[in-house]
């Protein structure tokens, strides 16, 4: 009996270990920073995160997920709340369309995926900002958001990939 309840146990925490990744995660990328720029221009850590979890593991990550992830970062974030959780929830819609064309591919190939995907989700949170505050906000924020996510999926990827090939990959 006392077995059963272990394998459960794991088997539990494991398949919640991409959102707990994925929270952690951006729980680091809001910790302060004594850079001007570092805490104007961070990168979009959740984005990239879900990116991630639904090329590879979409049973794990799912529209659950994605909304808890979001209202995660959301609340750690000095961002009207619900910013991220839209942006988070347009790379949902857009990776579970294009999943069948990233799937399988190299990480080069992905690389580009996200960054021709990254664009479109910080779009549309600047526009709820932009709506929020009613007025266009500048352009140049965004821009470096954009830059250091690329700079930092690799990273981002990298300890997601970490996970995935060391707890996950008995469970498919």
């Amino acid at each position: 009996m006392k077995e059963e309840w272990r394998e459960i146990a794991v088997n539990r925490f494991c398949r919640s270990l991409p959102l707990l990744m994925s929270v952690v995660l951006v729980l680091f990328s809001f910790m302060p920073l004594k850079s001007e720029i570092a805490g104007n221009a961070r990168p979009a850590v959740g984005l990239m995160c879900v990116y991630f979890w639904l090329i590879y593991r979409p049973d794990l990550f799912n529209l659950l997920s994605v909304f808890l992830l979001g209202m995660a970062a959301d609340t750690v974030s000095a961002a009207p709340f619900g910013s991220g959780l839209a942006a988070m929830l347009v790379m949902y819609l857009l990776v579970t369309n294009l999943v069948k064309y990233l799937n399988g591919k190299i990480f080069v190939v992905l690389w580009i995926g996200a960054a021709a995907l990254l664009p479109v989700c910080l779009l549309t949170r600047w526009l709820v900002l932009s709506i929020y505050y009613q007025q266009f906000l500048p352009l140049s924020l965004l821009f470096f958001t954009y830059l250091t996510s690329l700079a930092f999926y690799p990273v981002i990827g990298g300890l997601n990939a970490l996970v995935l090939n060391n707890f996950l990959q008995d469970d498919q």
